[in-house]
């Protein structure tokens, strides 16, 4: 249900005004985005957040109001060996508050980002709650793969985004009709259900 992924977004952000949105590419990505700069984009369906790192890596969180989940999505060329549909662990921690091991499915054909791996955080579960928690009261996230650190994100300017992505989900909410439909992101290569 989509009540708890709503809540706790709101619970780890501040208040903040109008929704705003990046300059979209074709498949509702940003068409650039500057290193820890975080952005906004959202179709009729989904909203999702970009932050770059300026290292290579790109980070995507999305939503939608139909799921309990939020997804998460690490691009970086450096993931292009990796079998695509293939589950893999991968390392998060933020700021020194201890490693998560999260187990992502690799996608090797998303967008121009390039390839990257793919992660559900359910927020209605301890475990979740306790990564968003962390998320949200973090300045870095660092992510690695097989104990080697491939890049670090900075947090700073996460918050308010995050609140206008619950605002957008909100507003998704808001407007859904009754009749339900698979929802999708377009990446490059193959949609990936969410």
């Amino acid at each position: 249900m989509f009540k708890p992924l709503f809540a706790f977004l709101l619970l780890a952000t501040p208040s903040v005004g109008a929704v705003s949105q990046s300059p979209a590419s074709q498949n509702g990505a940003p068409q650039s985005i500057p290193a820890g700069q975080w952005r906004l984009a959202s179709s009729s369906h989904n909203c999702m957040v970009h932050a770059a790192s300026g290292k290579g890596t790109v980070l995507s969180i999305a939503a939608s109001p139909d799921e309990q989940a939020l997804l998460f999505i690490v691009q970086n060329t450096k993931l292009g060996a990796l079998q695509d549909g293939q589950q893999y662990p991968v390392e998060v921690e933020f700021d020194q508050m201890g490693e998560w091991q999260i187990d992502a499915v690799a996608q090797r054909e998303l967008d121009q980002d390039g390839p990257g791996v793919i992660f559900a955080v359910r927020p209605g579960r301890e475990d979740g709650a306790n990564f968003i928690k962390e998320f949200a009261g973090a300045s870095g996230m660092h992510i690695g793969r097989d104990g080697v650190k491939m890049d670090s994100l900075p947090l700073q300017g996460s918050r308010p985004v995050m609140a206008q992505m619950a605002q957008c989900l909100g507003t998704l909410w808001s407007n859904a009709s009754g009749t339900k439909e698979e929802k999708t992101f377009e990446g490059g290569g193959k949609a990936i259900k969410i």
